[in-house]
């Protein structure tokens, strides 16, 4: 919790090649990067500077302009989340094994941000069916819960997997949610 007693002190200033859509942390030293307008949908930045490519043989090798994709890493299972808007698709990247999952259902309509969830899940918010959307670490679908928004588009999950947050992008209607989480 931020009190006023806390501050935020800028350490440093990594210049990258490309724009960022979303920011994720793979280890201590380095982030996981969805990019903007690069041939690399997902790339790494250390906080040295140094930039890399995430290959996999699922991520096409694609530019996305700003609002048609986004990325969040799964760290108990090593996993990138990348959903494209436009195909209505969530890819879900071992990092480890190199396997992969590509995710089209109907459950899922304009696939936004997601978070990672308890147990290596992964929560998805679908901004056209107003739903957040539970996978298992496999891709299965294993909950849909209609949040009551229109075009839910970033989540977040406490660290002891208990509340969720919800925010959404539709003009007019801007909010966020608050939601308790039960096993």
């Amino acid at each position: 919790m931020v009190s006023k007693k806390s501050s935020i002190t800028l350490q440093k200033t990594l210049t990258t090649s490309f724009g960022c859509s979303t920011i994720a942390l793979l280890d201590a030293d380095t982030f996981i990067v969805g990019t903007i307008n690069h041939q690399h949908p997902v790339r790494t930045v250390s906080v040295q500077g140094q930039e890399g490519d995430i290959r996999h043989k699922l991520l096409p090798d694609k530019k996305y302009r700003i609002y048609q994709s986004s990325c969040t890493y799964i760290p108990c299972t090593k996993t990138v989340v990348f959903s494209y808007r436009g195909q209505n698709t969530v890819y879900m990247c071992d990092l480890t094994s190199g396997e992969g999952r590509v995710i089209k259902t109907d459950k899922i309509r304009t696939p936004k941000s997601a978070c990672a969830g308890p147990a290596g899940t992964v929560f998805v918010c679908s901004g056209d069916t107003q739903s957040i959307v539970q996978l298992s670490p496999q891709g299965d679908v294993l909950m849909t819960n209609n949040v009551g928004m229109m075009s839910p588009y970033a989540i977040c999950l406490s660290r002891d997997d208990t509340r969720m947050a919800v925010s959404n992008s539709a003009g007019g209607q801007k909010m966020i949610k608050l939601f308790m989480v039960s096993s």
